[in-house]
């Protein structure tokens, strides 16, 4: 049943995100206004048969049915991934209300990291949606007091960074703060590391070498480490 779930409701939730991801940074766009999807190039209002989750891509071949115009791979991408991901939580979850808490942190980072990598910016909303399930997992985990260490320890070392820096975001400042309540100071560095080097290796590959003054954004890397960590978290059945 939860598998089932895992799979619907990632693929609902993933195509939702996806108007999120569209519509926080753009202004005069709203969540719920207009209150139907439209083509992001030709503004055809899309019928149901348009907005079925991952379906819907394969079968247009990934070209809007009004217009032509190639949809962006990132659509398919992140009803995709949210699925599968969804799908391991459901996997290490040892109950209904980690799993649900879980999906939470999961579908916000996958948001922040995808809304970062396409427009450098992480909204405030995201991040409050982070910091909300983050800090209901500690408390479901009993790890309240370690997370509020790892919390204010990962936001003081990204502040620290942010002032000093170039190129550093303050939302990835609130973002480190956020997701560090449901972990400890040990799987936060875990987090990080991961982050680091697989910014460093996106760098590397992108400017064809390494240019420290060249910025990239960061979003997507600490999502990545973040994802880890939970998994690992959610594995051991409790946070170490």
């Amino acid at each position: 049943m939860r598998y089932l779930l895992s799979v619907v409701l990632g693929a609902i939730i993933g195509s939702f995100l996806n108007v999120v991801i569209h519509r926080l940074p753009r202004e005069g766009l709203r969540i719920w206004d207009p209150p139907y999807s439209f083509c992001p190039q030709c503004h055809h209002r899309l019928s149901w048969k348009d907005n079925i989750p991952i379906l819907s891509y394969l079968i247009l071949k990934g070209r809007c049915r009004y217009c032509g115009t190639r949809i962006p791979i990132r659509y398919f991408l992140v009803e995709v991934f949210n699925v599968v991901l969804y799908l391991l939580a459901a996997f290490f979850a040892y109950d209904w209300i980690l799993l649900i808490l879980s999906w939470g942190i999961i579908s916000s980072l996958l948001a922040i990291a995808f809304m970062d990598l396409e427009t450098w910016h992480i909204h405030d909303s995201l991040i409050v949606s982070l910091l909300v399930f983050s800090f209901l997992l500690s408390l479901k985990m009993g790890n309240l007091l370690w997370g509020s260490v790892s919390a204010l320890v990962g936001f003081l070392i990204f502040f620290i960074l942010y002032k000093f820096r170039k190129g550093m975001g303050f939302g990835d400042v609130l973002m480190v703060g956020a997701a560090g309540f449901y972990m400890n100071i040990f799987w936060l560095d875990i987090s990080l590391l991961v982050a680091a080097v697989s910014g460093l290796l996106y760098s590397l590959f992108k400017y064809k070498g390494l240019k420290p003054k060249e910025a990239i954004p960061f979003g997507p890397f600490l999502s990545m480490g973040f994802l880890l960590s939970l998994f690992m978290i959610l594995r051991g059945g409790e946070s170490p």
